[in-house]
């Protein structure tokens, strides 16, 4: 799928890496995500690094990260503790044409993943090692989830 990226900072990014990073479990699962995306010479916008709501405040922040979604060729979205913040950026990305991979360690067949969540994601990646077999080889198989 090929998209057309407006972009008013000249800056293109391979992924950007959504998810929540507000306890140590979420960053270390962000860490391992972005360790796969950045292993494989991917360009990420890192919201957590890229736009300090406590440094910029809530407009600008939030004007940063719609930005870096506008910015990147995809959005790959840590499903980790359902944060609402990452449920809108899938949203907001998949409205706007942009293809968008969902991740979730550990995830297995007969999981349950929400289907606005789950029809609206072009692949899920279940590991870090799942993650970098689809960017090695292009190859992905999905699980099979249980929808609700």
């Amino acid at each position: 799928m090929t998209n057309t990226v407006t972009n008013t900072t000249n800056t293109e990014y391979d992924f950007y890496a959504a998810g929540p990073f507000f306890n140590p479990t979420e960053v270390a699962s962000m860490e391992r995500l972005e360790a796969t995306l950045e292993s494989h010479g991917k360009k990420l916008f890192k919201p957590r690094f890229e736009s300090d709501l406590a440094a910029i405040g809530a407009e600008a922040c939030f004007e940063a990260d719609v930005e870096g979604i506008r910015s990147a060729k995809a959005v790959i979205a840590n499903l980790i503790d359902d944060d609402p913040g990452t449920m809108f950026e899938i949203g907001y990305a998949h409205g706007i044409g942009k293809p968008v991979y969902a991740y979730l360690d550990g995830l297995k067949d007969g999981d349950a993943v929400n289907i606005m969540i789950s029809q609206s994601v072009d692949a899920i990646f279940t590991s870090a090692e799942d993650l970098a077999r689809f960017l090695e080889t292009g190859e992905h198989v999905d699980p099979i989830l249980k929808d609700f």
